[in-house]
């Protein structure tokens, strides 16, 4: 009998990429917040991007994680 993967293995070898994309997406807005300050010096603009670059770390993952289970549902139906 054989045995079958639980969904919280990375059967589709996504889970490395997300993270690596999440991680290059984030750098990109926290760059951008330093280097906004350090033009302006303006405290909000930095919280902003900042905050934003946490929330898309954390979107890039959950979109992934989505896809992840649609790829499940895919190779569900084809056994």
């Amino acid at each position: 009998m054989e045995k079958k993967p639980s969904h919280s293995q990375d059967r589709h070898k996504t889970q490395k990429l997300a993270r690596i994309l999440a991680i290059v997406v984030s750098a990109l807005f926290a760059a951008v917040a330093v280097a906004g300050f350090s033009r302006t010096g303006d405290y909000l603009q930095l919280g902003v991007f900042l905050f934003v670059s946490i929330v898309a770390y954390f979107v890039i993952v959950f979109i992934f994680k989505g896809v992840d289970r649609l790829l499940d549902s895919v190779d569900d139906r084809e056994h």
